[in-house]
């Protein structure tokens, strides 16, 4: 009897030792929101598209460069981590400004169904994710049980990111909000040059009645900006609430995208509604 008392405590520290744990808290301080964004668009250079390859669309815009072949592979299974191993290399410095765990979930281009990395941030905290060379992609907020389930998740904002196929030491971004938007997000080039995008301001408190959309679990967020179930109230709305400089919305308006010479952005993300 007791021998097998022991064999059963034994099993229950084995599996227990087998679980993934949260990382310690981060050391890295909290990004200064009013500085990053205190910076003048004029200061630094933007671009409509510049290198950025977007996921093809829908409705005619987000054109890829015509040059880059379709992608023929995507991730069958999605990689977890609590963060990675930060040796200088390219990748994003996130922070989760909300006041909860939230999940996040990096898919890329062509590949809606299954994210190939995800993460998750507790409220505060800051980590670094690497990217993998060649990136093409987005991230964007979720839960395991939506975008784990093998289902296209397009609805809410996007960090889109690609590396230069043409110069390899260059990384491009954008906030998108052509595909819906659950939140804000704040993006920053760690080059020096001081560029930013993005807002942290919240947009869905007053958006108009017209300008929601549905996610499958029963959250609503604001509509997409263009594609079968686009919204012109919601561009309108967005057009005057963050701007076509900050915020990608659609072919139509401003440069929202920046690049980074040294291929890693600082992130911030709101708590958002997911």
């Amino acid at each position: 009897m007791r021998t097998s008392i022991l064999y059963t405590i034994a099993g229950l520290l084995a599996a227990a030792t087998a679980l993934p744990t949260a990382p310690t808290a981060s050391s890295t301080a909290q990004p200064n929101l009013s500085a990053i964004k205190s910076v003048k668009n004029s200061t630094f250079h933007t671009y409509k598209q510049g290198g950025l390859v977007r996921a093809p669309l829908i409705s005619g815009g987000l054109k890829t460069r015509s040059s880059l072949a379709a992608r023929t592979s995507c991730a069958t299974s999605s990689q977890f981590t609590w963060g990675d191993n930060d040796h200088g290399g390219p990748g994003l410095v996130i922070t989760n400004g909300g006041n909860a765990w939230d999940g996040y979930y990096m898919y890329e281009n062509s590949c809606d169904s299954v994210p190939f990395k995800y993460f998750w941030l507790a409220p505060g905290s800051t980590q670094f994710i690497s990217l993998p060379a060649g990136f093409q992609g987005r991230v964007s907020r979720g839960t395991d049980a939506m975008n784990l389930a093998g289902q296209p998740q397009l609805l809410g904002t996007w960090l889109e990111l690609s590396f230069d196929p043409y110069n390899v030491n260059e990384l491009w971004g954008d906030i998108s909000l052509i595909r819906g938007c659950d939140g804000g997000m704040l993006m920053w080039a760690l080059d020096g040059s001081g560029s930013w995008k993005g807002f942290t301001q919240d947009v869905l408190a007053n958006a108009p009645v017209g300008a929601w959309a549905e996610k499958p679990d029963g959250t609503w967020v604001l509509a997409p900006g263009e594609g079968p179930t686009t919204d012109a109230e919601t561009t309108q709305y967005l057009l005057g609430a963050v701007g076509a400089d900050n915020a990608f919305l659609n072919d139509a308006y401003g440069d929202p995208v920046i690049s980074s010479q040294n291929r890693r952005y600082g992130v911030w993300m709101d708590g958002g509604r997911i």
